[in-house]
C-alpha cells in the first residue's frame, strides 16, 4: 500500500511549469494542474483534499479534473483501505497508455481520409493534402506497435520496470 504523503510543496514551480506545458498541448487547464501536482508528489498518489489544497482550489474542480484524467488514462482512483478517502495516483506506465489510448482516434481520421479520398477530386490540391494526412496516419499507426516495444525495453534496462 503506498503511503499518503503531505501536500508536495517541494516543486511548486515544476507543477505550475508541467501544467502550462500540458494545456499548451491542449489539456484542460484543471487537469493539467492536478496531474501535474500528483505527478510531482513524492509518492505519485495524492488525495483529492491534498490535491484541492496544494492548488488552492474547490473540491469539485479537481473532481472534474479526476473524471477527465481517469477517461484519458492518465491517472486511477483507488480507495485508502479502512478509510471513505479515495488516492488519486498516476498510472503504471502513463505516457506509453497515453499515446496508445489516441490509437482508435488516429484510425478514425484514417478512415475519414479515405473516405475523402473517394470524394475529392483526384490529383487536385485538396486530394494531395488528405493524401498526406492518410499517408502521415498510416505511417503513425504502422510504426507505433514497434516503437513502444522498443520504450518498453528501454525503460526495463534504464530503470528496472
Amino acid at each position: 500500500m503506498k503511503t499518503v504523503y503531505p501536500v508536495c510543496v517541494d516543486a511548486p514551480n515544476f507543477v505550475e511549469n508541467m501544467a502550462a506545458a500540458l494545456v499548451e498541448a491542449g489539456m484542460q487547464r484543471m487537469a493539467a494542474r492536478v496531474f501535474s501536482a500528483v505527478l510531482a508528489s513524492p509518492d505519485g498518489a495524492l488525495t483529492p483534499s491534498q490535491i484541492a489544497k496544494q492548488l488552492r482550489v474547490s473540491a469539485g474542480a479537481v473532481s472534474g479534473a479526476v473524471g477527465y484524467l481517469e477517461q484519458a488514462g492518465m491517472i486511477r482512483k483507488s480507495h485508502v483501505p479502512g478509510s471513505r478517502h479515495s488516492l488519486i495516483e498516476l498510472g503504471d506506465d502513463i505516457w506509453y497508455e497515453a499515446l496508445t489510448s489516441r490509437n482508435p482516434i488516429l484510425e478514425r481520421w484514417l478512415t475519414v481520409a479515405d473516405e475523402g479520398l473517394e470524394e475529392l477530386p483526384d490529383g487536385g490540391p485538396a486530394a494531395e493534402r488528405v493524401a498526406v494526412m492518410r499517408d502521415f496516419f498510416a505511417f503513425v499507426l504502422t510504426e507505433l506497435p514497434d516503437l513502444m516495444e522498443r520504450w518498453r525495453l528501454t525503460r526495463l534496462e534504464r530503470h528496472g520496470h
